[in-house]
């Protein structure tokens, strides 16, 4: 497997970013610059990095190449290439297309798609079709991230239930980027989930996780995305289960923690592959 980090796009190139881009963003990046980070993470041990894009918006060309170029300056590619974050609208054809030529620029092989800004078009079959003809345009596989239950999602049980979701992949023919703490959060087993759909896994989102009263209303996010350890979830048993697996796709970290909660992170993980 290959070992991964999330980070937006608006954190690598600083001079990008919008007001909103302010509010949210990596807590790696403050008070470090991007070359220091890149630099950080590879001596780290990690392979590369998943590019997230910015909010409701889409980097040009240039943006592009210039995060290639940094990349390839760092020698820390870019792996995969994450939808831009939606809350409460429909991610459009125009910007899937987009978002599989910019992993073709990058020569990431996966795209990560939310479930839940698939929307109705999911259940779709122009919709489905559309986006295999351009998994084989592209040479890049379309993997659909697993979401949480909450108010907003749960007559919707398809985006975020163990079953449900995997009945609908397996439906829809795509693959799965497993993020584990909304797994969690949502009541699943994680080592459960992955044994059903290890065939169908191209991507982990790795972090910790604590249960907590308001996680299903107001959902702070101190208590998600935590750094390996500071949390509850079976971490050794599931890396463990990886390894015995032969998993062989991407191992991604996405923790909202500084520098050093990814070196925390990275030292477990590193004592269980």
């Amino acid at each position: 497997m290959k070992t991964s980090i999330s980070l937006f796009l608006s954190d690598i190139l600083p001079h990008k970013k919008k007001l909103i881009h302010k509010i949210v963003k990596a807590k790696i990046f403050t008070n470090q610059t991007t070359e220091s980070i890149l630099t950080h993470l590879r001596k780290l041990g990690l392979d590369g990095f998943e590019l997230l894009l910015p909010l409701y918006s889409l980097p040009t060309d240039d943006d592009i190449l210039e995060v290639k170029r940094l990349a390839q300056k760092h020698l820390f590619p870019v792996l995969s290439v994450h939808q831009s974050l939606r809350l409460l609208s429909a991610t459009k054809i125009n910007e899937i297309k987009r978002l599989f030529e910019i992993a073709h620029m990058l020569g990431a092989n996966v795209v990560v798609l939310h479930m839940n800004s698939a929307k109705g078009q999911i259940f779709d079959k122009d919709y489905v079709e559309i986006l295999h003809d351009l998994e084989i345009q592209y040479g890049v596989k379309a993997t659909f991230e697993n979401m949480e239950k909450h108010i907003e999602s749960y007559f919707h049980a398809h985006r975020w239930h163990a079953d449900k979701f995997q009945v609908l992949v397996e439906k829809t023919n795509f693959h799965i980027t497993f993020d584990i703490v909304h797994l969690a959060h949502s009541g699943g087993d994680i080592l459960k989930f992955y044994s059903d759909n290890k065939k169908r896994i191209l991507n982990v989102h790795l972090s910790d996780y604590k249960k907590h009263l308001l996680n299903t209303s107001l959902r702070p996010m101190r208590f998600k995305h935590m750094p390996l350890g500071d949390g509850e979830l079976p971490i050794e048993s599931f890396i463990s289960l990886l390894q015995k697996e032969n998993y062989n796709g991407l191992l991604t970290l996405e923790v909202n923690t500084d520098i050093y909660g990814v070196e925390r992170s990275m030292s477990i993980a590193n004592q269980y592959t």
